[in-house]
């Protein structure tokens, strides 16, 4: 599901754990009639075997996992025939992004409870973020056997097949067959209506997101991927009071919607005011400013098409130095990240820069240190 991935994705996968943790409830269910909270809260009948498995769900929530394993180990040679420590040992190894050794504990799980449609959907989704695509799908459909309205199940079809350029067709049956499912089940929408955009059916998109949102009870499902589609359309007081009329603030896209729309709002502004004053220093600065923002880790040369602005400002008005310092910094930009960084002349713009203001000829040699495009952080490794 791709609710499991944003909330991972954003990382990815970001808090992938917490969809997860919902699920866990169901996989740990005892057989005897106990309900999940009795495991949750450590309510177990008195045993070691017992005991073994309510430490390590407790465990695996504090996210002390090689406690929790050592506990499912336990757990397991003392109760053989019991799926669940190895289900629990499989969302260890998942909130640890150990794919594979998750698929081998839900593997096990499977065999000991081969009708948990539960246990075939977490194994589906370990299978997908490990790169295990025919896996996966096989997976969410055994567990659409024994459930057929399985709308997660669906779902993570939907996933699986996504980023699939000959398999995005059906990617979009999937989550439509999900939401048919379930239309309270909000994950689909948002990379439903996301794939009708890229296929160009914007109409269906923006249909699909508002769904969302009805489907919602807070109104957030779809609501700010809606608001980036309203940008690319020009459609900005449209997209500025679906942010007013939030009702939460989190968003695990990149960049944010909000950022998305104030960065479409401060071009629109600069434009207008160029249309009015198209000689005037300060306006083509900001258009240039307007520009060249962006994230750094997006090489679309922008700062070139600003550039033109900052250079025009500064034959109007030589000794602009907001203007000359706007211009050294696209120039720096540039130079640390294109391949013919040789042919931007930094260091006779900071020198002209340094003519007109010192400081900030200096604020920018400290800048042009630190600079550095690109996405920073580890690779995350999902199959140990």
């Amino acid at each position: 599901m791709k609710s499991l991935q944003r909330i991972l994705i954003a990382s990815v996968f970001v808090g992938g754990l917490g969809v997860t943790y919902i699920r866990a409830a169901t996989l740990v269910r005892p057989r005897a009639g106990l309900s999940p909270s009795l495991i949750a809260a450590g309510r177990l009948q008195d045993g070691e075997a017992d005991a073994a498995l309510r430490n390590a769900f407790e465990l695996y929530r504090l996210k002390k996992y090689d406690e929790a394993l050592a506990n499912c180990v336990k757990a397991a040679s003392l109760r053989p025939k019991d799926y669940r420590p190895h289900a629990i040992a499989g969302l260890v190894y998942m909130a640890q992004m150990k794919m594979r050794s998750a698929s081998e504990e839900l593997a096990k799980a499977i065999q000991l409870e081969p009708g948990n449609k539960q246990l075939y959907l977490v194994k589906a989704q370990a299978d997908a973020r490990r790169g295990a695509k025919e896996e996966a799908l096989a997976g969410a459909r055994k567990a659409l056997e024994l459930d057929p309205n399985f709308a997660e199940a669906y779902a993570t079809i939907g996933d699986t097949l996504a980023y699939d350029e000959k398999r995005k067709g059906e990617a979009v049956v999937a989550y439509q067959s999900a939401i048919k499912a379930n239309p309270r089940f909000l994950a689909p929408y948002e990379p439903l209506g996301e794939l009708l955009a890229h296929a160009k059916d914007e109409k269906g998109a923006e249909e699909v997101f508002r769904k969302g949102m009805a489907a919602d009870p807070k109104r957030m499902a779809g609501r700010f991927a809606l608001g980036r589609l309203m940008v690319k359309q020009g459609r900005l007081k449209e997209a500025r009071e679906l942010w007013e009329g939030r009702t939460s603030d989190k968003d695990y896209t990149f960049p944010n919607f909000i950022t998305v729309l104030e960065r479409a709002e401060k071009l629109k502004r600069a434009t207008d005011a160029l249309a009015q004053k198209p000689d005037d220093p300060e306006a083509l600065l900001e258009m240039g400013l307007a520009l060249m923002e962006g994230d750094s880790w997006v090489v679309d040369r922008r700062q070139e098409r600003a550039l033109v602005y900052f250079k025009k400002a500064l034959e109007i008005r030589p000794d602009f130095v907001k203007a000359q310092y706007a211009l050294c910094k696209a120039y720096i930009q540039l130079a640390d990240t294109l391949s013919d960084k040789n042919k931007f002349p930094v260091e006779e713009e900071l020198a002209r820069l340094r003519r007109l203001d010192a400081k900030l000829a200096d604020e920018l040699e400290e800048y042009r240190k630190k600079y550095s495009p690109g996405i920073k952080g580890t690779p995350v490794k999902v199959d140990q």
